[in-house]
């Protein structure tokens, strides 16, 4: 049956409709990634970003999903990212392996609905959170493959495989190079604060700190605990091992004294053979508890040596409390100094709490 020319008129209004709208609906998505890509160039920390291409991006596009995975082997962002303020965290891999599985060779991205890949929105997901499609990002930094962005909707037919992914992979790319800038910026600020040998705070950034927990212990009236801890015999094992062997150590103990603490506590290497814990919220008996927590771990530790071997060490602990009316850090840190001189005295491979401490201790006890 031959359509009338009205009809034919009405069908090309029709057509000539449904492109201008479908025109209209790419020019908002084409304003919203270059809104979201501005956002992504001018973030100024990891958990800005994390939260923006977490939570942001799922409002903002509307979707029931989105997850971040993150290559992580050295656990340099498993350090970094716990305390910051995020209302989702990335998930980290230790491995190329999920990624891998989810690209293979051909790393490029992928939009996977019913028929076509359920095992790989489920892994994208979990099993916890079922999507009908999804949006697989590769992130992608100078020909390496960093971790991936995931989109998911409930709707089957949101991402389907059949339509074009230009806007996703600039988004990638984009996404990509801002998770490269704040990881550099991340490790410089690191740098600046991280001591070389050992991986633990250094004594500038100690000095800094100290200063703003003993005014919160001060104001807020709770116990703050100072550890003063110090290599036995530091220099014979230099002079008999060798320094790289004494390096070798050092590395150790502070990596021993890193796994002892809690997040919130502050451990930093103060100068040579000698480290500092600051333990906010704790008392006499909980500071005394870890301390020994440390020096038994020191102790029992057989220390790998550079060509293989071990030998043992021992280190001594000088603990002390913030006391009621203290003018100043000084106070507290010279009372930790002076217990370690104790423990040093006294036999090494032991703990000494201030005499002061001991004192308020035994009379709190009659």
């Amino acid at each position: 049956m031959t359509s009338t020319p009205e009809a034919q008129v009405q069908e090309l209004r029709r057509q000539l409709q449904s492109l201008l709208e479908a025109a209209k609906a790419n020019e908002r998505k084409l304003d919203r990634f270059d809104a979201l890509e501005r956002r992504l160039m001018a973030v100024e920390s990891m958990e800005e970003l994390v939260n923006l291409l977490l939570v942001d991006c799922r409002h903002d596009f509307q979707l029931d999903a989105a997850e971040l995975w993150l290559l992580d082997p050295d656990g340099e962002l498993s350090r970094a990212l716990p305390a910051l303020p995020m209302a989702r965290a990335p998930r980290l891999l230790d491995t190329h392996g999920p990624l891998r599985d989810m690209f293979g060779a051909v790393r490029a991205t992928r939009l996977v609905g019913p028929g076509h890949g359920e095992a790989v929105v489920a892994q994208a997901f979990g099993d916890d959170t079922p999507m009908r499609s999804a949006a697989l990002l590769p992130l992608i930094r100078q020909g390496l493959l960093i971790g991936s962005l995931h989109f998911g909707s409930r709707d089957p037919e949101r991402y389907d495989a059949t339509s074009g992914t230009k806007f996703l992979d600039r988004l990638s790319a984009i996404a990509a190079i801002a998770i490269e800038s704040m990881l550099n910026r991340e490790r410089l600020r690191r740098a600046g604060m991280t001591d070389g040998l050992t991986g633990v705070h250094n004594r500038r950034y100690f000095d800094h700190r100290s200063l703003i927990e003993f005014s919160q212990a001060v104001r807020h009236r709770y116990p703050l605990a100072c550890l003063f801890l110090d290599i036995d015999h530091f220099k014979a094992i230099n002079d008999g091992h060798g320094h790289p062997t004494g390096d070798e150590v050092l590395r150790q103990v502070g990596g021993l004294i890193q796994r002892s603490l809690r997040t919130g506590d502050l451990a930093a290497r103060y100068g040579g053979e000698e480290f500092v814990v600051l333990l906010p919220r704790t008392d006499l008996a909980g500071a005394r508890e870890v301390a020994e927590r440390i020096r038994l771990m020191v102790q029992d530790a057989p220390f790998i040596t550079p060509d293989g071997g071990t030998l043992n060490a021992t280190l001594s602990a000088g603990l002390a409390m913030l006391q009621p009316g203290a003018a100043s850090f000084a106070e507290l840190l010279n009372s930790a100094d002076q217990a370690l001189y104790e423990a040093k005295r006294a036999g090494r491979n032991r703990t000494v709490a201030a005499a002061a401490d001991i004192s308020a201790a035994t009379a709190a006890a009659s």
